[in-house]
């Protein structure tokens, strides 16, 4: 029995299913911890002082070398969500996104001391990370299509509709997600490094 339409529809399922559960993590995740941390109000000092020792050398980077480094790190965290899903255990490729809605909302409380939050999202998040937002979150969607993938072919976890999944050939399974990768997430994380690398940093000193 000819499955192709059966596996288009879940694809596209997965994927949107997961794009859209992504953004609303972050949004979630970034608000939750931005206000415990207005709440708690820590000794965040030290954490301040490593953190500008930390980007310290960053100063001295052009543009171009700030862009190709937040395109590195990105790429890397991508990988790394990919690495995850490969492991046959539902939800664990969702643990980097986690810490990254954590540290969104860090980063705007250390922040907020001297630039109001909302010109803080407007003008250094805004920008680039609706691009770079929207790829770590098609990479999930990926993610949750290989993850399902390795799990059905590991075991019969569970009577489902879509476990013939599992029996598949793995190329002509990974190719589109391969295809998606190439054309989607890569180009995307590209622009929205170089948008974070040149445009950025020149928007927030007309804020701060």
């Amino acid at each position: 029995m000819d499955k192709t339409h059966d596996l288009r529809h879940w694809r596209r399922q997965q994927l949107w299913t997961n794009v859209l559960a992504a953004w609303v993590l972050l949004l979630v995740g970034a608000a939750l911890t931005y206000g415990l941390m207005v709440l708690i109000a820590p000794d965040l000092a030290g954490l301040q002082s490593f953190l500008k020792q930390a980007v310290s050398g960053l100063k001295n980077d052009t543009n171009w070398q700030m862009a190709l480094n937040i395109a590195w790190h990105n790429e890397r965290a991508v990988w790394l969500v990919v690495i995850l899903a490969l492991i046959p255990v539902p939800l664990l490729y969702w643990v980097n996104l986690v810490g990254t809605a954590a540290s969104i909302g860090l980063v705007l409380y250390i922040n907020a001391s001297h630039t109001p939050v909302g010109l803080l999202i407007l003008a250094g998040i805004l920008p680039h990370g609706i691009i770079e937002i929207s790829s770590f979150a098609v990479a999930v969607g990926l993610a949750s299509q290989l993850n399902y993938y390795v799990r059905s072919r590991t075991q019969n976890w569970r009577a489902h509709r879509y476990d013939w999944i599992g029996q598949l050939k793995w190329w002509p399974f990974i190719k589109p997600l391969l295809r998606l990768y190439l054309l989607v997430v890569v180009p995307g994380l590209l622009i929205a490094a170089a948008i974070e690398g040149f445009i950025t940093p020149w928007l927030l000193t007309l804020v701060r």
